[in-house]
Order: C-alpha cells, then sequence, then structure tokens
C-alpha cells in the first residue's frame, strides 16, 4: 500500500531565457552560473533525441501493479535481506498473473509500470540481487511485453527511512553522510537490472532510476524548499544519483545504450522537478524523460474527508491542474524534454461521476502536453484508509471495478 501523502503545487512557473553553457552544480565546477531552464550537465544539451517523444506518445496511458513487486515485508524491521518471492504477496495482493496484464491490454492501455523494490531480496553483502527474484520480475515483464505493451521497471521502496537508521541493505537515502554507500546500491541493482534486460529492445522497455527519492520524514519530506540547506543537499545527491544510474544504464550492453530513461526530482513532485536545482543527467543518447508522481489536487484526489478533503470536482480544482501540466510544460516539454506522469489517481470517495469528469480533465489535461500519466491502482477500492483507495482492477477476476473511469481515460485518446 502507499504510505504517503502528496501536496501538489499552483504557482505558475517563471519561464526564463535559456543560456548557451553548461550548468555544473558540483563542487569543481569553475564558475557558478544559476539555470533558468534544464540543462544536461557538462553537455549543455537541452533537447532529446526524437525516440524520448516517440516512445512517450506509444506509451499513450498506463497502469500501475502496485503494492506486490514493490511490497518491502516491512524491511525496516526485517532481520535478514532476502525476503523471498512470496513478498509479492506481502501487501495483501494475489500472486500475479498473465490475466492480469491481458485484461490492461485489452482495456486500452499501451504501457504498464511494474514498481519493483530490491534492498530486501539480496543474498551477500555485495549487493548482489536473489536470482530467483530477477527471474519472478522477468516473469511478469514478459506477460506485459506479450500483450504488447511498453514496461517500466524501477528502484521503487528502498528509499532508508532515516539518515540515523541507514546502513548496508538500506538502500539508499540523499545525504552527504549516506551518499556513498546510497551510491554503491543503485549502480550494483542498476547493473544486475541491466544485465538481465540487456536483450529487450529498447521499443518494449523502459527504465526508472529512482521512486519519489526523499528525505523520509523531515518537515520537508514532500516539498522542495529552496531555502533549506537539508533540501538543497538532498537534491544535489538525487541529481548525483540518477545521473550515476544513468550511466550505469548507458554502459550496460545491449539495448540498454538505447532505450528511454525515466528520472525523478526530490519526491517525483512536479513542483520539485521545475525547481533550478533539479539538473537532467548528461546522456549521450540524448534519450531521458523527467518522472513525476501527483495526486493531484491533493484535496480532492487524496485527502481524507475528515480531514479536509473534497469530493466535488471543481473549477477551482480544474485550475490548479491547468497550472500544474503548463509548468511541467513550460519547463520541459517545450525545451525538448519529454514527462512522463508514474502515478495519478483520485481516491475513491463514493463520488463516481466527479471522478469520472475529473479522470477527463487529467488525462485531457496531460495529454495536450504529450505527457503519458500511469494510474496507481493498488487493488484496494475500499479500504478502510480512505487515502488509500486506488482499487481499479480487481486481480482476482481481471474485471474492473469502477468500468466508467477506464473509459473515460480512453476517450481521451479517441
Amino acid at each position: 500500500m502507499k504510505k504517503y501523502s502528496f501536496k501538489t503545487f499552483t504557482a505558475p512557473l517563471l519561464v526564463a531565457a535559456m543560456i548557451s553553457i553548461a550548468c555544473d552544480g558540483s563542487a569543481k565546477a569553475k564558475a557558478k552560473v544559476e539555470c533558468d531552464v534544464p540543462v544536461l550537465k557538462g553537455s549543455g544539451i537541452v533537447k532529446m533525441d526524437k525516440f524520448a517523444f516517440e516512445q512517450v506518445r506509444a506509451m499513450k496511458t498506463g497502469w500501475n501493479l502496485g503494492n506486490t513487486f514493490d511490497a518491502t515485508s516491512n524491511i525496516d524491521h526485517f532481520k535478514g535481506q532476502n525476503a523471498g518471492i512470496s513478498s509479492v504477496s506481502s501487501w495483501g495482493m494475489p500472486e500475479p498473473k498473465k490475466e492480469v496484464f491481458d485484461a490492461v491490454a485489452k482495456a486500452g492501455f499501451k504501457c504498464v509500470r511494474i514498481p519493483v523494490s530490491w534492498s530486501n531480496h539480496l543474498c551477500d553483502k555485495e549487493y548482489t540481487v536473489d536470482p530467483s527474484w530477477m527471474a519472478k520480475v522477468k516473469e511478469s515483464v514478459d506477460w506485459a511485453i506479450s500483450d504488447g505493451l511498453i514496461v517500466i521497471i524501477n528502484i521503487h521502496h528502498d528509499n532508508s527511512f532515516s539518515e540515523s537508521e541507514f546502513k548496508y541493505g538500506r538502500g539508499f537515502f540523499p545525504t552527504n553522510k549516506c551518499y556513498a554507500e546510497s551510491e554503491k546500491f543503485v549502480v550494483r541493482i542498476w547493473e544486475q537490472i541491466c544485465a538481465a534486460f540487456k536483450d529487450y529492445p529498447e521499443t518494449q522497455l523502459v527504465f526508472e532510476t529512482l521512486n519519489e527519492p526523499r528525505l523520509r520524514y523531515y518537515p520537508h519530506e514532500w516539498n522542495f524548499n529552496a531555502s533549506c540547506n537539508k533540501c538543497k543537499e538532498a537534491m544535489n545527491c538525487i541529481n548525483n544519483l540518477n545521473q550515476r544510474a544513468v550511466d550505469t544504464i548507458r554502459a550496460g550492453g545491449g539495448a540498454n545504450e538505447k532505450r528511454l530513461i525515466m528520472v525523478p526530482s526530490i519526491a517525483a513532485s512536479p513542483s520539485a522537478a521545475i525547481e533550478k536545482a533539479f539538473r537532467i543527467p548528461d546522456d549521450p543518447s540524448r534519450r531521458i524523460a523527467v518522472s513525476t508522481h501527483a495526486y493531484a489536487p491533493f484535496q480532492f484526489a487524496m485527502q481524507k474527508k475528515k480531514a479536509g478533503g473534497q469530493s466535488k470536482f471543481t473549477d477551482a480544482h480544474k485550475a490548479e491542474l491547468d497550472s500544474m501540466f503548463h509548468s511541467l510544460n513550460s519547463r520541459f516539454v517545450s525545451k525538448g524534454i519529454p514527462v512522463v506522469m508514474g502515478e495519478y489517481g483520485a481516491t475513491n470517495k463514493d463520488n463516481i461521476a466527479d471522478r469520472e469528469e475529473w479522470t477527463r480533465y487529467y488525462v485531457g489535461g496531460a495529454k495536450k502536453y504529450n505527457i503519458c500519466c500511469v494510474l496507481w491502482d493498488n487493488n484496494s477500492p475500499k479500504n478502510p484508509d480512505e487515502s488509500e483507495r486506488f482499487g481499479f482492477l480487481n486481480r482476482n477476476t481481471c474485471e474492473w471495478y469502477f468500468p466508467t473511469l477506464i473509459e473515460e481515460t480512453m476517450k481521451v485518446f479517441e
């Protein structure tokens, strides 16, 4: 199940003039230059190769196999480092089966995101992934690809709980103190993913470096604050981890040199992504997309009613979505960098008509800027926690809990 709430933003983006020199945020930079547009560290290249946009366009709209391969079996309380393949059911999900992907493809989705956690599937002190776990991941990837779906896999719930608890086997944590061990984890995991999937064509498989990397349980966990030194430190660490992941993938042989790579800012937040401190990794293949998540507007899409959440989709909510997508377009898409909304959704508040309207508006607003949206699904439409009711596909019967929401999604592309 998802463990967080997400607040989006409404502040408009200030579009500044492009600059012709590269920005280097490292300590070795000869000059400190503030960048008002995203640039690739070192090369200064902004525009991505046309394949990046073609791939995002081919992905159209997607679906998440949530709370399955990403389930961590309470890793922070886990005595060992290998939870075994049974962890796919540890958060209450049924075993993955091909019929699930059949149903997703039949509904009209063109991509599926399979979030994967790795830190609870290690079998030695060198960050070696249990081969049976890798095989289990590959099984579902193969099922999805056999249905013609483009697949996204990533490093998911491997962000350690805190700097003080961070150690070997706890994934990563974006602070200077934890950086060296975090980098080892990220590089080793991506080396192994690349080896396992190097022969999968770039048109079928997409890699996402990290999922919502952030300072867990810090005051600014979900919202980057440019005046906060800890936030700036975390952003720099995330920029570097993204770069190391890209470097590792491109050196991974086979189609890894050419496949699309998705990279997030802090918490995969759209508002953090448009910050000047966020850097797009330098990529010789120029096949990068920015990865963002937005359960937005938060009051409608995720907040509990008893905490002030709203079940009516209003004009004010529409304006907030307009601002978010316009900002992502201004910052990235219009400058040649595609965007993928890797997670989105509106929790079930017994407000199906408003969710239908929200779906049309959200997916339609993203499509206007060629932003691919991937629906978060935790198979829990009646979760006791109202903020966690993101169930859309019944994974036992392979029927949709709310078929009209899926129909409204697909109507956007007619």
